[in-house]
């Protein structure tokens, strides 16, 4: 069986970021506003930011506000995720702010609405259907209408399939600073001398 590294980037915003962003890290348990999918066979992210679409472009995530998740999954659920964003992409799905702000509010049996009939999504909802598209089993019990950067993140943060990994930009950057993985923790390599 194959596998390939499906990684979720999450974002932490500054104290000079967007106050809609500060608002919904300040909202959540864990202090994310925004989520990304990262596919690391075509080096570009999946998402949609307030007032934009949905779209999957080259992005190095340099920011140091993202934190990386990365899950080990097989190359069924890696392609049938990747399918999922890039059929997204071409469908013009427009940010939904009422729906954000109800994510937060909503009970846990509350019915989904699917983005793409909807041509209206936030970010963690669209990436949580992208999942159950793939069956990520992470995702299986989460219903995307409730979804949130945090709760996502609280699905997978302690996931069995999680590995120590990261994108390219910071990848590069660890090989520099001579960071280096061990049981999904990184620990700076320090010269005896």
């Amino acid at each position: 069986m194959s596998f390939r590294n499906l990684t979720l980037a999450f974002f932490t915003p500054t104290p000079q970021d967007d106050w809609v962003n500060r608002l919904v890290a300040k909202a959540s348990q864990n202090p994310y506003c925004h989520v990304e999918l990262y596919f690391e066979t075509v080096n570009q992210c999946f998402s949609i930011l307030l007032g934009e679409k949905a779209t999957l472009k080259t992005k190095t995530l340099a920011n140091p506000c993202y934190e990386i998740v990365t899950l080990l999954v097989t190359m069924q659920e890696y392609d049938a995720c990747l399918h999922f964003c890039r059929k997204a992409n071409d469908m013009n799905i427009l940010f939904d702010d009422f729906g954000m702000w109800k994510s937060y509010f909503l009970p846990d049996f509350w019915p989904n609405s699917d983005s793409m009939s909807k041509k209206k999504t936030f970010c963690s909802k669209i990436i949580c259907e992208a999942l159950k598209y793939a069956n990520v089993r992470e995702l299986s019990h989460r219903t995307p209408s409730i979804a949130t950067p945090s709760r996502l993140y609280n699905d997978i943060k302690n996931s069995s399939r999680r590995v120590c990994a990261s994108v390219p930009y910071k990848r590069d950057a660890m090989v520099k600073k001579k960071v280096i993985c061990f049981q999904n923790k990184m620990y700076m390599q320090v010269s005896p001398f």
